[in-house]
């Protein structure tokens, strides 16, 4: 209690006699003085604090956050001084330098501390409330600590209810201050000027309210001295001079402030100029920029590569110089007439254009201009894309259409999942169904025979062989597949050349087919026709010797697969060369046709009767169990060829010889079991012909017998005439 009586004076104490207190008075100009430069530092405060907040670099920030308590603080500190030079007191008081200045620190640290709470992005009312009692606490200490510092006689106590009264001033102002900076700005869309300087009044009235009311709660006791009322006269000076020096104060923490705003605003204009430079030198479109007379200002990376030339060779000249004739010599009167008359033909919208490239050539465009406003007057922006590989894929797609629609080949498109997509004029003219109703259909209902989930029989024809299965896991591994298929034609089925390509998309998997259809009937038929003639006889129609030669490799391997006999017959006609020499070759030839027709009648489907040359004929009987399971389709053939011939001019009469060997009993090699025939063939004839004869027989086949009615054959030779 007794440290409290040296800092309170409480009623009934020694000196709380109101005789024994003395009365000051207060200079109203410098009392306004004094509120004056408290609601200008609040102000000054409070708007370097919002420039903190705004500030992006952490060393703005911090710099701003201290000027900004610099500024408070010096003025509340300026405040509580010039408002004790405005107090006149009958004794004469002095101020100990030291404390004096060291109270000033209390203001601004706490001052700092407030404004940095209330410095963030998002400022909660807990914040608030503590940044007030902060600034309030700062205030009263402030305001305490320079009272202390006064030198003087009477003794310095206070009122404990005003001296409440003061600080609860000071908390409420200061909160009513940050509030009305931080949270009523934002609720009613208050404009930051005008929350600054609201928020720098109420500051200042809780800087002066708190000064005042402390000053209310201070008790002097003492004796009055008169002769100390002219020791005043220099408070008006001194408070001037406290005033001017928190005004520079001020200021210096303003300018301080100002550089860092400068500087944070002259990076962001750099970072934004960077950052424009980077999106229009990295932009795939050519960008350039002129002024109203024509002149170029800018030029992008892409515009060189565009144009060729290099930007130092373009900026500062005109525009014409990337135009062809006669658009640069229009260009400037465009300007102009845009210029006054605001006319816009191109600016706003887009258009294809041709430029110049440096080496001459022009250079298909799409122009875009746009108009924005500087300065130095109006500048006008191009942008500008490329069209020469836009040009060149339209010319290859132009060519390719026109291949699709008048290629003499056939050609359907096929989507992922194999239907028709599109089909050309030749795919209707080669298989006379229409495009209409091919789309949305799959490929495999044009080749039903190949639609098959499995390998079709290797011994089937070459076009029906290909399965759809196996086709298209070859054009999934390989990227194509080639071969012969049975398609539909305009009246029956068609062999066909197809080819499937598929087209591949980013992803590398095939998203549309190519079929490319040739018909190759008259090639199959050329082939079948070349066939013919390499394989058959051009007289008879009969297998030739080559043919002959294959069959009798297939029945050999027939007959060791079933277990039967083959026979091989060489055949030979007696009195050919009679016949020709006396109707001619022309009745010989008609003689050879029609003794090969009677044969082929009398043998089975699956015997085969071949002409070797001139009269010689080889016939293969398939299917024995015993050699003499043959004997009556011998006898038949050596009747039939008996039988007259009519020729153009009588009738023709010859007979055969055949020779006999079989498989295996007699050899398994075809060209053994051949000789073998062909020597029986001769013994026959050396018989007395119109026989057959077994390789290796002891006794000829005897001939039929002769029907009645007369010789059906030819005379029977002279002992000793040469066989035929």
């Amino acid at each position: 209690m007794l440290d409290l009586e040296r800092f309170f004076l409480w009623d009934g104490a020694e000196g709380a006699a109101p005789s024994s207190l003395l009365v000051g008075s207060h200079d109203p100009v410098l009392v306004a003085l004094s509120v004056g430069v408290a609601v200008l530092s609040s102000t000054l405060a409070l708007y370097l604090s919002g420039q903190a907040r705004n500030a992006q670099v952490a060393l703005s920030r911090t710099l701003a956050l201290t000027s900004a308590g610099v500024a408070l603080g010096a003025g509340i500190w300026a405040m509580h001084f010039i408002g004790m030079l405005s107090f006149a007191l009958c004794a004469p008081v002095h101020y100990d330098v030291g404390t004096t200045l060291l109270s000033m620190l209390p203001a601004m640290g706490a001052s700092w501390l407030a404004l940095s709470l209330l410095a963030r992005d998002r400022v909660a009312t807990r914040q608030l409330l503590l940044g007030g009692v902060l600034v309030g606490a700062g205030i009263g200490t402030m305001h305490y600590m320079g009272m202390a510092a006064m030198r003087m006689a009477p003794l310095l106590r206070y009122d404990p209810v005003w001296f409440l009264a003061s600080l609860a001033v000071a908390v409420g102002l200061a909160n009513a201050a940050l509030w009305v900076r931080f949270m009523l700005q934002r609720r009613i869309g208050m404009a930051a000027w005008q929350a600054n300087l609201l928020g720098g009044a109420i500051m200042g009235s809780a800087i002066a309210g708190m000064h005042y009311t402390a000053m209310a709660a201070a008790r002097f006791v003492g004796t009055a001295e008169p002769e100390a009322a002219d020791a005043h006269e220099w408070a008006q000076m001194l408070a001037l001079t406290v005033a001017l020096v928190t005004a520079c104060v001020g200021l210096f923490a303003g300018a301080v402030n100002g550089l860092i705003l400068y500087r944070d605003l002259y990076r962001k204009v750099r970072r934004s100029e960077s950052r424009l430079r980077a999106l229009v030198d990295t932009a795939v479109d050519g960008i350039i920029t002129i002024d109203s007379k024509g002149i170029v200002q800018s030029f992008n990376q892409s515009a060189e590569r565009i144009f060729g030339w290099s930007a130092a060779d373009v900026q500062g000249r005109n525009i014409r110089m990337l135009m062809p004739s006669p658009y640069a010599q229009a260009h400037d009167g465009y300007l102009e007439r845009y210029l006054a008359t605001g006319e816009a033909r191109i600016i706003g919208t887009g258009r294809e254009v041709v430029g110049l490239h440096r080496d001459g050539s022009g250079i298909p465009l799409r122009l875009s201009i746009g108009r924005a406003d500087a300065p130095g007057g109006p500048l006008f922006v191009g942008f500008l894309i490329d069209l020469r590989g836009v040009k060149e894929a339209e010319m290859r797609l132009g060519i390719a259409a026109s291949v699709f629609e008048h290629s003499y080949e056939a050609v359907l498109i096929l989507d992922s999942d194999h239907h028709v997509v599109d089909a050309n004029p030749a795919f209707e003219r080669m298989t006379g169904l229409c495009r209409e109703d091919l789309l949305g259909h799959p490929l495999e209902e044009l080749y039903p025979a190949a639609a098959g989930a499995d390998d079709a029989d290797p011994d089937a024809p070459a076009p029906a062989r290909p399965r759809f299965p196996a086709i298209w896991r070859a054009v999934q591994s390989q990227g194509y597949w080639q071969g012969e298929m049975l398609g539909r034609g305009l009246e029956s089925a068609m062999p066909q050349r197809v080819s499937i390509a598929g087209v591949l998309g980013k992803e590398g998997h095939p998203h549309h087919y190519i079929v490319v259809i040739t018909d190759i009937s008259q090639l199959k038929a050329h082939e079948l026709e070349l066939e013919h003639i390499a394989l058959y006889d051009s007289l008879t129609g009969l297998p030739n010797r080559r043919l002959l030669a294959d069959r009798l490799v297939h029945a050999i391997a027939q007959a060791q697969r079933r277990h039967q006999l083959l026979a091989v017959c060489y055949l030979d006609l007696d009195g050919f060369k009679r016949v020709n020499d006396q109707h001619g070759h022309a009745a010989g030839d008609q003689l050879l046709i029609e003794v090969g027709r009677r044969i082929q009648t009398q043998l089975r489907a699956e015997d085969t009767l071949a002409r070797l040359g001139g009269d010689e004929m080889v016939v293969l009987i398939n299917g024995l169990q015993t050699p003499a399971d043959c004997d009556p389709l011998i006898e038949r053939i050596l009747l039939a060829v008996r039988q007259p011939v009519p020729l153009s001019h009588g009738q023709g009469f010859v007979s055969a010889s055949i020779g006999l060997s079989f498989y295996p009993l007699d050899g398994d090699a075809p060209d053994l079991l051949l000789r073998q025939a062909d020597h029986a063939m001769y013994e026959a004839k050396q018989d007395g012909k119109n026989q057959c004869r077994r390789f290796g027989a002891a006794a000829p086949v005897p001939p039929p017998a002769r029907p009645a009615g007369g010789p059906t054959g030819p005379a029977p030779l002279e002992p000793g005439a040469p066989a035929e």
